[in-house]
């Protein structure tokens, strides 16, 4: 007979007549000792959804040929709700959802306030979003709390990450006759605060109205030995906040952005916005040629910058992978503060730097989509080899060189493990004042190979 699957919404008001008609012809009826409350007066044998889930999974699945089974989910049950998990469980042809009001979209309507370019989050037993990141694409959060990861928590992330300019909605006991709904924007006084359960909240970020994303800041940095440790304790490393140095002990932000307008980032900005040593960055033309080549399509890969130097083409790509991950690694510790101060000033929340030789740290980075090796000296070739192992199947490798005696083995190379590589020569004139005009002055060539994975 299958099973329907009917959203509550916020609670009994809001079920259709066609929904009350489904659940009084039902055999079993599953939900939440909650929901199921309102329907112990009708005679029908209930099943309540507890922790022991397969339990309740493995009951409907023997029953669900012979008996009509309903399960009530509250709001929607598609939308971070019991729905999916029967979805996957069950299979889709054997369930029939029927769709009502998520407390999300009953929030947003509560305030006011559109949501169709909204991040929608659920903190109930999932991996803990890292907010900055987040508050950095997207002007309005919604967020499903729990009794853990509540208002104050939230409220304390933010406050740990000195983000400021955002505000927040709470709503409490949504659709019942205590419902509660406040605006804070004084976290430090929300961190101190108890707020009724359940509740859901919703962050704004002030230039909201104007359709403008607020800057967020303060990048990552990581030791190549602290990274292992975040990757062997099971810890996300974009999920840490603040800087490390090599000892793994916490440092206070050496930069911020805090009240300060944040300029935009685009392929081939000009060499002066960037903190640098003398001559030692990718130039802007060579910069943009390069990010061509990396062709960042998807807003959620893992990029590493070998040899990041100032950290330049980094800060460009993490325009590109908003939802991923760019991982800078350098083994200069002078050019450290260097890649810290430009991602503080271009408001980076995605980008993590790794102090190290490439060769020793590559083994404890994330698997990457997209590999871009600026430096290397005498061990490029080796680092070309071990990193394209590391590089996902359809993954892009580009590679600069200024020195003439690279290009031949590198080639070579890529081609040996079955990359279909490209070379492209860049020689770039720039014109520069004279006393009666000006004249083109020309930069070093650069050697420009990308190899894609097959």
């Amino acid at each position: 007979m299958g099973v329907d699957i009917i959203g509550m919404g916020l609670g009994g008001d809001d079920l259709t007549h066609r929904h009350q008609q489904i659940i009084h012809r039902a055999d079993l009826l599953v939900g939440g000792d909650r929901l199921l409350e309102g329907f112990r007066d009708l005679g029908i044998e209930t099943l309540a959804i507890s922790t022991d889930i397969v339990r309740v999974v493995e009951t409907v699945r023997k029953r669900m040929e012979a008996e009509r089974i309903v399960v009530l989910a509250s709001g929607d049950p598609l939308f971070f709700g019991i729905g999916s998990t029967l979805v996957r469980e069950l299979g889709k042809e054997n369930l029939t959802i029927h769709p009502n009001v998520s407390s999300l979209a009953a929030a947003f309507s509560a305030i006011r306030e559109p949501w169709q370019d909204a991040r929608l989050l659920s903190l109930h037993g999932r991996e803990v979003p890292d907010l900055v990141s987040v508050l950095k694409t997207h002007a309005r959060v919604g967020i499903l709390t729990d009794q853990t990861r509540n208002p104050g928590w939230i409220a304390k992330i933010l406050l740990e990450n000195q983000i400021t300019g955002v505000g927040m909605w709470v709503l409490e006991r949504l659709g019942t006759p205590n419902q509660t709904i406040s605006w804070h924007d004084e976290m430090a006084r929300v961190a101190e605060m108890t707020f009724a359960m359940p509740n859901v909240v919703v962050l704004k970020q002030a230039s909201a109205d104007k359709g403008q994303d607020s800057p967020m800041s303060e990048n990552r940095d990581f030791s190549g030995e602290t990274f292992k440790q975040a990757m062997d304790t099971g810890g996300q490393v974009d999920q840490m906040h603040g800087t490390m140095d090599s000892s793994g002990e916490a440092l206070k932000p050496t930069s911020s952005t805090k009240g300060a307008a944040v300029p935009p980032i685009w392929p081939g900005m000009p060499d002066e916005l960037f903190v640098h040593e003398k001559g030692l960055i990718t130039k802007a033309e060579v910069r943009s040629i390069s990010l061509s080549k990396l062709k960042l399509v998807s807003p959620g890969f893992t990029v590493w910058d070998l040899g990041a130097g100032s950290g330049s083409v980094g800060i460009e790509v993490s325009a590109f992978v908003p939802r991923g991950r760019v991982v800078a690694v350098e083994k200069n510790e002078n050019r450290l503060a260097d890649i810290r101060a430009n991602g503080a000033r271009f408001g980076v929340t995605n980008l993590t730097v790794v102090h190290g030789n490439s060769l020793d740290v590559m083994d404890h980075l994330p698997d990457p989509d997209r590999i871009f090796i600026g430096g290397g000296g005498k061990d490029l070739v080796t680092i070309i080899r071990r990193a394209g192992k590391r590089l996902k199947t359809g993954g892009v490798m580009v590679v600069n060189t200024v020195l003439i005696q690279n290009m031949e083995p590198v080639l070579a190379l890529l081609n040996e493990m079955g990359f279909q590589s490209q070379l492209v020569q860049v020689q770039v004139s720039k014109s520069t004042s004279m006393p009666v005009g000006e004249r083109l002055e020309a930069l070093n060539p650069v050697w420009v190979i990308s190899g894609e994975k097959f």
